[in-house]
């Protein structure tokens, strides 16, 4: 059940004007809590990083963390009283979320994950920047090689939150959500004392409603991709791929009363968010970018030319996918003679077909697609760490 929304007047930070003033004409009720959501962050787990500041050393920090999350059921004794709570409040499963129906999106995901990736990679992370997230991201970030790291995380979480039991208390894709979501509030609060950020412009950094938007892009809207990449989601299984990212969510802090519970309602959060938001700009021309070229070496291509060519295919790719005048905002070369998307659509549809009546031959290529997949989110040592960052930029804080 949804919490009632806090009707009590808000400051509309001054980049969101017009849009909101636009997406309020589509649907004022939902415009006003993305708006309000702009200017608040995570409780929670903002109260949780800054008593880590203040009391636990940052090589510490790791091994608190840790201890609490593994013992989740009973921390201990001298852990930190917000961390506790945050941790806590996290591992209670909402009445709602059904394993069954978790496991219908385990199924298609793992039937269309070549397409799922390429729909994020292509499509939902490029358009995600497209925000004014970009803008937190960019001052904080190298971009190239974080494009990578950052890549890497996405698919990660992709994958393990569709794995049984991945997402109960204890499980990989539940621990990896809260490591996200305190890196979130700790990002927060070094951006928060940023001259850099300039609060009455652009409300809170990494806000609550953009990680609603990050959801919401992540889930319905990538959907989208997906279907024009030849992904054969049914409506009951795109629900329940919603499903899993409504739970998701809240384990990343995003509030009941403004998170989605279908991909119906996903998809509409997602266009009004979008709406609200201002038109990209620099932060997130450098960012779309970054995430393109990235994408090659995700996938391995390791020589210059390969890259290259690969990168070429992936920006065709993603214009086809956000359409000509975001790609045009982006900066992204013109669009090529040959449409490669409806040729991916023709490809992955024929390949369902064929694999339909091979059954072995099916196994083997949900193996390798598995394989691939696995591959492209190894993260490495750094998976299982919860160090934060120590440092506003990036390439002068500690490891993490």
């Amino acid at each position: 059940m949804r919490e009632p929304f806090e009707q009590q007047a808000f400051d509309t930070p001054a980049c969101y004007v017009d849009g909101y003033k636009a997406a309020r004409a589509l649907d004022p009720d939902l415009a006003d809590r993305y708006i309000r959501y702009t200017t608040l962050g995570d409780p929670l787990a903002d109260r949780a990083v800054e008593q880590l500041a203040a009391i636990v050393e940052p090589h510490h920090v790791h091994r608190a963390i840790a201890q609490t999350v593994d013992h989740h059921h009973d921390p201990p004794k001298d852990t930190p009283e917000a961390l506790r709570e945050l941790i806590e409040s996290s591992a209670v499963v909402p009445d709602w979320f059904d394993p069954e129906i978790a496991m219908k999106a385990t199924r298609a995901f793992l039937r269309n994950s070549d397409m799922v990736l390429g729909g994020l990679v292509g499509g939902a992370i490029v358009e995600g920047f497209s925000t004014l997230i970009s803008k937190s991201f960019r001052i904080r970030s190298r971009i190239i090689l974080n494009g990578v790291r950052r890549l890497k995380q996405n698919t990660l979480q992709l994958t393990e939150q569709f794995m049984p039991g991945g997402l109960e208390p204890g499980g990989d894709a539940w621990k990896l959500s809260l490591r996200i979501r305190l890196v979130h509030a700790q990002a927060r609060m070094l951006l928060k004392q940023s001259d850099e950020w300039d609060a009455p412009e652009h409300g809170m950094p990494l806000s609550a409603a953009h990680m609603l938007l990050g959801a919401a892009a992540f889930s319905g809207r990538l959907m989208h991709h997906v279907a024009r990449l030849g992904g054969d989601f049914s409506q009951e299984e795109k629900d329940a791929y919603v499903h899993v990212w409504r739970y998701t969510g809240l384990v990343m802090g995003i509030p009941e009363a403004i998170m989605f519970h279908d991909h119906a309602s996903a998809c509409r959060v997602f266009q009004i968010a979008a709406t609200c938001e201002p038109p990209p700009d620099d932060d997130a021309i450098i960012m779309a970018n970054s995430i393109v070229n990235s994408a090659p070496i995700l996938l391995g291509f390791k020589e210059t030319k390969e890259r290259r060519e690969m990168a070429a295919f992936i920006y065709q790719v993603s214009r086809e996918l956000i359409g000509n005048d975001l790609a045009d905002s982006f900066r992204f070369p013109k669009s090529r003679f040959v449409k490669q998307v409806p040729l991916l659509f023709l490809r992955n549809r024929a390949e369902k077909a064929a694999l339909k009546l091979l059954p072995r031959l099916f196994a083997n290529r949900s193996i390798k697609r598995f394989d691939a997949l696995l591959d492209a989110s190894d993260l490495g040592e750094i998976e299982h760490s919860y160090a934060l960052p120590t440092t506003l930029h990036d390439e002068d804080s500690r490891d993490w």
